[in-house]
């Protein structure tokens, strides 16, 4: 059994993959995802789509309740605080912190600081299960 996460890069990910290509001479592809990174820079949101493997107990959290509806919610209103994903959520700052951490690190999520505020970003598209 595998399973894969299909996922937007982040725009960190982004400006390094462009300088990696343009240190390897691959103008032509470094070119395509710096327009991708202004198309980032002007909608908030990047078009560039990855697919990665996860371990199953990464998957397995993943498909938990809790988080699955964390997930879906940032999904549908993705740009709030932690504060305020834990209020509309009925769940505790704290708890909601630790699984958006736990998101962030699988890339599932991307983490913004804005001040004082972490604002949460959708990265996933797709969780995948193969038998």
């Amino acid at each position: 059994m595998k399973a894969y996460l299909r996922r937007r890069l982040r725009p960190d990910e982004l400006l390094e993959r462009i300088g990696e290509l343009e240190a390897e001479g691959r103008r032509e592809e470094a070119l395509r995802l710096a327009a991708a990174y202004a198309a980032y820079e002007e909608e908030g949101e990047s078009p560039v789509l990855i697919e990665e493997e996860l371990p199953l107990e990464v998957a397995r959290r993943l498909l938990s309740n809790r988080i699955t509806e964390l997930i879906s919610y940032v999904k549908r209103a993705g740009g709030k605080s932690v504060s305020e994903l834990a209020r509309e959520l009925g769940r505790s700052p704290s708890n909601v912190y630790a699984d958006v951490a736990f998101l962030s690190r699988y890339s599932v999520i991307y983490l913004e600081r804005q001040g004082r505020r972490v604002v949460v970003h959708p990265l996933a598209e797709e969780i995948r299960i193969e038998l």
